[in-house]
């Protein structure tokens, strides 16, 4: 198999989350459709799940599941090869090559790592995009606070972002989209959970419910849904 570096570094480092939401091991599905993902945390506040596409690959072969750990360091080796990498699984080996260059991985036995690929169902009863710099400028002023409380409030086309803490944040926006009367209220999960997405962000909310956000690019598609923050909590 054969893929551009940087479309399989962007895949690992979004499904891999951040923070307290590290993803460490997860099983790379090579499917018929692409490498899908499915995993979660060991504290099961985030869960995220991945396609990247077949057509991401120059060569691509569906070969089953492999499991890896060490996510982040996969992710560092993978970066220090040029603008294409070949891929190769013998056994309980990934081999990932370049011209005169070549790298041994160990793979896990997908027996010992937990995943469920089924989609939880959720009913959701507010949608709308929003674009993905904009909410990392937004979470950027939130981080100044220790364990900040994040509000998501919808009204008839209309958004509002605020938080709690030391510096009381609040963002507005028009948004076409919102048809209003939702509130719901996350902590730094989900703040670990973005970290790395970009584009438009499709999210469905609903009141202290889970939020589930969908980021789609010509090579890949990653959905993540995220677990409210409990106001006893607070």
């Amino acid at each position: 198999m054969k893929i551009k570096t940087k479309n399989l570094v962007n895949f690992l480092r979004k499904i891999q989350l951040s923070g307290g939401e590290l993803i460490t091991e997860c099983v790379l599905d090579f499917a018929e459709e692409g490498i899908k993902v499915s995993a979660s945390n060991p504290s099961a506040m985030s869960k995220v799940f991945g396609l990247l596409k077949k057509s991401s690959f120059m060569e691509y072969e569906a070969i089953g599941q492999v499991g890896v750990n060490e996510l982040g360091n996969i992710i560092k080796v993978l970066d220090r090869f040029g603008e294409e990498i070949t891929l190769k699984v013998e056994g309980n080996l990934l081999t990932v090559s370049t011209t005169g260059k070549k790298v041994e991985i160990e793979l896990m036995d997908v027996k010992f790592i937990t995943f469920d690929n089924r989609e939880p169902k959720l009913e959701f009863t507010d949608f709308f995009n929003f674009p993905a710099e904009k909410l990392h400028e937004i979470l950027n002023d939130i981080k100044l606070n220790e364990d900040a409380v994040i509000t998501f409030k919808t009204e008839d086309k209309k958004l509002q972002i605020s938080n709690t803490g030391k510096y009381k944040f609040s963002h507005e926006y028009m948004v076409p989209q919102c048809s209003g009367g939702v509130t719901v209220k996350m902590g730094a999960p989900f703040v670990d959970a973005v970290a790395e997405l970009d584009g438009t962000i499709e999210f469905s909310i609903k009141t202290d419910y889970p939020i589930k956000m969908i980021e789609k690019n010509e090579w890949s598609i990653i959905t993540l849904i995220v677990a409210p923050r409990v106001s006893n909590e607070e």
